[in-house]
């Protein structure tokens, strides 16, 4: 940025305008002063500290009515306080700050110009990240320093200046959390922002300096963009630069003033009429790169926010509500992360409890998220949607959006579905549902890979981080309790099953194994299935048919039906092996629970399973049933075999830890909130947009035929898209209320369930 030349120690008075011998690569920092005398101290102050000394510097005094600041500099002088030269030039009379800038452009010809307020105050790496920005593309004329206070760039608090940093940040580490965080994207704005800007001297070649119509000051800065955006040329923000702004110190808000800036915004509107909307939307857009830069710096002050979709926690708890409350401990934990979370109104008490350990997380009730819910800066739900409103809702929790994909068995299978419109409604809810969602969570490497071949998600949106096994939160480990209706049924040694009996679970293949058993070595012992019964896709028809078939079998069935935790504390000690023979899994925590309980387990490697649990774990060879039974018989009776087993699972369950899986998701939210947003979606049509057409669209092709023809004729566009916009807004709001309503009286509720 600057030539090798021999440094000068000391200050060098010319007059406003005077050529400083610059060449066209260097680059000189101005410093516009009138008065605040206190401000320019602390400006300069900053400058000189973190500045090259081969930088030129030139404090361009407008006549200021304290003559402090001239003084200033030859005081720095004498005392020997300076160790480079440093620049003065003072108007013979005040004439704003347009003409005292524009001075110190021409004296700096031909070099770059750094325009800093004297109400601001920089930190290290100021000047050379603004540099970089400025020099990121060919087209670049000017690049702004993010602040507390400017307008579009100020952070944390976005389009809201704040007098001064948040308190527990001082500026030089505030400024270096943002540098360390910034992803230096140098996002595209409609105008340099006048408190710290950098200015290319190939744009003032091309446009001229500052407009002395905008004298003494005041829109002179947009004036200057927009002609240089007229020329095809654009302005950046320096998202890796922070600086202090003060704010007022040589412009007030007296009427005076005031009357100044009607004016000079009447000139911008009559230039540039577009300039008031393009503002506006670059401070409103929720999705560009702006809103982007200005998220990781907001993040980099104040912390990430998160919001868990935990509306699962109803009165009964199974394995996913322990799943939600694990893992939202497990971030608690971390104490990397503010979180909120959200819960049914039946909140269950076992959740109740293990919040109330979390007393600085957020509350908020399913029933009361709706546009006016404050968005943080990621939502996770951690189980699966099962419906398009699922999405709706946490559109209203954050701006970023990930959930959790355990598998997809039921994409696959439509006999778990009634028929074949409720199948595809649910395909095409779960399609876009991952199509819009900016990350997908998956408990396995296998379950993402399925999901990938689906075309279901793109692999960088994939990500695979194992949850715990480590079930710790008191509470959520009741004590043990016989399931009801045993009756002495289980005095002898008996086999354990647990799970659902969807097909792919295969429980009629413990049914097989239990008769081989019987048949092969004379068995004597009992099967318990224990599970619920689904509406569609159960095996039960099947295991009808087989016990029908083999009333020796029967005999030795118990079926519990479903079970609760405490239930299966009592009976996972108490078995002498768990047979789990599924087809397909996410995760499978069965084997990790039974281990725990120093049970082995008769397992295959299938799916998930083959990934998270070492060979000698996993001895089934599918689907040999003869094999399967001499195993079980083996392990009926080989203590050996058993502690082998056990010991497997064990070791592989030491790398499977809630505190890993929190770091883990942490980075996915990480990656969630820096990424670009996702709406619309990729050949700009939206998720909602996909819904509605298409393959999987619900609106059928005559519908779909009719909207396009109304949507090209524009006498007929406007008023009726604008009626049925009004229309749903409306809907919105009676929905709204209606559900607010509800929750007051205790109506409405969400039912928990299990996804």
């Amino acid at each position: 940025m600057a030539s090798d030349i021999l440094r000068v120690v000391g200050v060098r008075t010319i007059d406003p305008g005077d050529s400083l011998g610059l060449s066209r690569d260097q680059v000189l920092v101005c410093i516009p002063a009138y008065g605040a005398y206190h401000h320019l101290v602390q400006c300069l102050r900053s400058v000189l500290m973190h500045t090259a000394a081969d930088i030129p510097i030139l404090v361009a005094d407008d006549a200021s009515p304290d003559h402090k600041i001239g003084d200033l500099l030859p005081e720095l002088e004498s005392a020997g306080l300076l160790d480079r030269e440093l620049i003065y030039s003072r108007q013979p009379a005040n004439v704003g700050f347009v003409e005292n800038v524009n001075s110190a452009l021409a004296a700096a010809a031909p070099a770059d110009v750094v325009i800093l307020n004297s109400d601001c105050v920089v930190a290290d790496g100021w000047l050379d990240g603004l540099h970089q920005a400025a020099y990121s593309d060919t087209s670049v004329a000017t690049a702004t320093a993010l602040t507390n206070n400017g307008t579009i760039v100020s952070v944390p608090h976005r389009n809201q200046g704040m007098p001064a940093l948040p308190q527990q940040w001082t500026l030089d580490a505030a400024a270096d959390a943002v540098k360390r965080s910034s992803l230096r994207i140098r996002p595209r704005i409609p105008t340099a922002i006048g408190h710290c800007f950098y200015v290319r001297r190939s744009a003032m070649d091309l446009v001229g300096y500052l407009d002395t119509a905008f004298s003494p000051g005041y829109g002179e800065e947009v004036d200057f963009s927009q002609r240089c955006l007229m020329r095809g040329l654009v302005h950046v923000v320096a998202d890796d630069v922070l600086v202090l702004h003060h704010q007022g110190g040589s412009f007030g808000n007296d009427a005076r003033i005031m009357e100044v800036r009607r004016s000079h915004d009447a000139i911008i509107s009559q230039r540039y009429p577009y300039y008031d909307k393009a503002i506006r939307a670059a401070a409103d857009n929720q999705g560009g790169p702006l809103a982007r830069a200005l998220g990781v710096a907001r993040r980099a002050l104040t912390g990430t926010r998160v919001t868990i979709d935990a509306s699962c926690l109803g009165p009964a708890l199974t394995g996913t509500q322990l799943q939600t409350l694990e893992l939202l401990h497990a971030l608690w934990q971390t104490r990397e992360v503010k979180l909120r979370v959200v819960l049914p109104r039946d909140l269950g008490g076992y959740a109740r409890d293990v919040l109330d350990e979390m007393p600085d997380v957020e509350r908020l009730l399913w029933n009361d998220v709706d546009e006016t819910t404050s968005l943080d800066d990621v939502v996770h739900r951690a189980y699966q949607v099962t419906s398009a409103h699922d999405i709706e809702v946490m559109k209203n929790l954050g701006h970023r959006m990930v959930i959790t994909q355990q598998d997809l068995i039921a994409y696959r299978n439509p006999g778990y579905f009634p028929n074949y419109e409720a199948w595809n409604r649910y395909r095409g809810a779960a399609l876009s549902a991952l199509m819009e969602v900016d990350r997908v969570h998956f408990f396995s490497r296998h379950a993402a890979e399925e999901a990938v071949a689906e075309d279901l998600v793109e692999p960088g949106r994939a990500d695979v981080v194992y949850i715990g096994v480590d079930h710790h939160l008191r509470g959520l480990r009741p004590a043990p309790e016989p399931p009801a209706g045993l009756d002495g049924n289980l005095d002898g040694e008996f086999l354990l099953y647990i799970g659902t009996d969807f097909r792919h679970k295969n429980r009629v293949f413990a049914l097989q194994v239990l008769e081989a058993l019987q048949l092969r070595h004379g068995w004597t012992g009992k099967l318990v299935l224990a599970g619920p019964q689904v509406s569609h896709g159960s095996s039960a028809a099947d295991e009808a048919d087989f016990l029908l078939r083999h009333p020796q079998v029967e005999k030795a069935v118990v079926r519990l039906g479903l079970i609760s935790e405490a239930n299966k504390a009592w009976l996972l000690p108490r078995a002498r092996a768990v047979v789990y023979p599924t087809l397909h899994e996410g995760f499978g925590l069965i084997p990790f629970e039974a281990a725990d309980a120093g049970v082995p387990t008769l397992c295959a490697p299938e799916t998930s399973l083959a990934e998270l649990l070492p060979p000698e774990a996993t001895i089934l060879v599918p689907w040999d049933v003869a094999q399967a039974a001499d195993q079980a018989h083996a392990l009926l009776h080989d203590e050996a075999a058993r502690d082998r087993i056990v010991e497997a699972v064990l070791t592989a369950a030491s790398q499977y830890t809630w505190s890993a899986a929190a770091r883990g998701l942490l980075a996915v939210y990480q990656q969630a909130a820096d990424a670009p947003s996702r709406s619309p979606v990729q050949s700009g049509v939206s998720a909602l947009g996909l819904r509605l057409v298409g393959p999987s669209g619900i609106l059928p092709d005559d519908v779909q035929q009719a909207l396009w023809a109304l949507s090209i004729k524009p006498r007929l566009r406007q008023p009726i898209f604008g009626g049925l916009t009004l229309l749903h807004r409306a809907i919105r709001k009676a929905r709204s209320r209606g559900r607010r309503a509800a929750a007051a009286s205790g109506a409405g509720r969400r039912p928990s369930g299990d996804a």
